[in-house]
This record gives C-alpha cells, sequence and structure tokens, in this order.
C-alpha cells in the first residue's frame, strides 16, 4: 500500500533533491525521497542495535556468544 503525501520544501531542500536527480542517484524527486526515508529508517535501526549492544556490555553479557573463544584458540609455533 502506498500513501501520498504533500510537503512544503525550502528552495535549499528542493535543491539537494533535484540534485539527487540530476546526478542521477535517483530517477525522480520520489525516488530521492524513498531513498532519503530508507537512510532514515537505516539510522534508526542503527541505533536500537546500538542500544542492544550498550545494554548488553553493561550488564557484562556476551555480545556474540558464539564467538566467545575464538581469539583463545591454541595455534602451533611456525619456524
Amino acid at each position: 500500500m502506498t500513501t501520498q503525501i504533500a510537503i512544503r520544501l525550502n528552495d535549499l531542500e528542493l535543491e539537494a533533491l533535484d540534485l539527487e536527480v540530476v546526478e542521477g542517484r535517483a530517477a525522480n524527486r520520489s525516488e530521492a525521497v524513498r531513498r532519503g526515508i530508507a537512510r532514515l529508517q537505516r539510522e534508526q535501526r542503527y541505533r536500537r542495535e546500538e542500544a542492544t549492544l550498550i545494554e548488553l556490555a553493561r550488564r557484562g553479557e556476551s555480545v556474540y556468544p558464539d564467538l566467545d573463544g575464538v581469539l583463545d584458540l591454541t595455534h602451533p609455533e611456525l619456524d
């Protein structure tokens, strides 16, 4: 499902949007807006993941328990 919305942009914002199209990073303004929203969604996800990792570290829990001990493996000496 898609929803059409109307937004107001100042001249600098519109210029930045149009530059994405002119430089070929987006086919049109709508795509440029969608790409910007996708970036915002990634940033939001990263912040949630960061908060989770910080909380695990604060509690002293292993962030990646399946990797615990990987660096403790013994290696044969090289000649």
